[in-house]
Formats: structure tokens, sequence, C-alpha cells
């Protein structure tokens, strides 16, 4: 395995993104606490789909290690201008990642206020609650629960579309 990553380990540095491509796919599939500190180091790659990709496998590993990564990055300026795909898949490996540890920077970004940019606000927010759901724990659903009564629109149609979508 170690021969393996090291292989895979120049692939990741490698300068044609698809190549790099294939070894975020193998750290995902190798695993072990060496792929995850090279998939969070992915998470700052320069293309989009490298980003998510190292995101979706962070959060198919469930370690704990990756999430404050990933939190980090969703709470981040930058990440309020991201594609709306990029912001699906750092929410979901967040809630793949199933941690009760998340649920604060979770709620506060469904519960954040914003004047400019609405749209991104909004994805934000149904983000911040399908991963809620995802994490599927009691606190987590009263959050969701609680936001169906909220005096902002917006939350109140995010969470029980979360709601819905979240596995029994």
């Amino acid at each position: 395995q170690e021969q393996a990553l090291h292989t895979i380990q120049k692939a990741f540095n490698h300068e044609d993104v698809r190549v790099r491509r294939e070894a975020i796919q193998a750290f995902g599939i190798i695993g072990g606490p060496k792929a995850v500190g090279l998939l969070v180091k992915a998470l700052s790659d320069d293309d989009v789909r490298i980003r998510s990709m190292a995101a979706t496998n962070v959060g198919k590993m469930g370690k704990m290690t990756g999430l404050i990564p990933l939190l980090e990055v969703v709470q981040s300026r930058e990440f309020q201008k991201k594609e709306s795909a990029e912001v699906r898949s750092f929410f979901d490996a967040i809630g793949m990642v199933g941690s009760n540890e998340a649920i604060p920077v979770l709620q506060q970004i469904l519960e954040r206020k914003s004047w400019l940019g609405r749209g991104t606000t909004d994805e934000l927010r149904s983000g911040a609650a399908n991963a809620l759901a995802m994490i599927g724990s009691p606190e987590a659903r009263a959050i969701l629960e609680a936001g169906r009564d909220s005096n902002d629109k917006d939350i109140r149609t995010a969470c029980p579309q979360a709601l819905r979508r979240q596995p029994r």
C-alpha cells in the first residue's frame, strides 16, 4: 500500500488535471491517514472538479481529520462565490462524515442573514440543511424541525425539503 501511495502521490502532483483526478479517485479508494491528508490538500486545488472530488472522497471516508478542513472551507468568504455543484459536494461531504461536531457551523450557515447575493445564500442554506439531514442525529433533526417555524421564508423552505430527503 505504501508503494501504491508513493506512485499515486506523483500523479497527484502532475500538471495534467485528468491525471490529478485519477489520483484523487485512487486516494479515495485506498484510504488511510496519508490519503486523507493528501485529499485535504486537494481541497484547495485550482480545478473545481478536483476540489469537489476531494471533498466527496473525504466525506466517504468519514474521517474526523477531514471534517475540520471541510468546515473551514464552507465558512470562508470565497466559498460563497463557488459553483453550485462544488457547494453541494462540500456540504454532502460534511453530511457523510456524520459528526455532531459540524452542527454549530451548519446551524450558523443555515441561519445567516444576507442582504446581498441572495441566490448564493439560498444555496448555502440548502446545503447546510441537507448536511444536517445527512448527519441525522436528534440534535441535527431538532434544528431542521425548528427551521420549519422560522420567520425567514428561505429557512422555512430549506428545512422541510432537507427533512424529506433525510434517511430514516
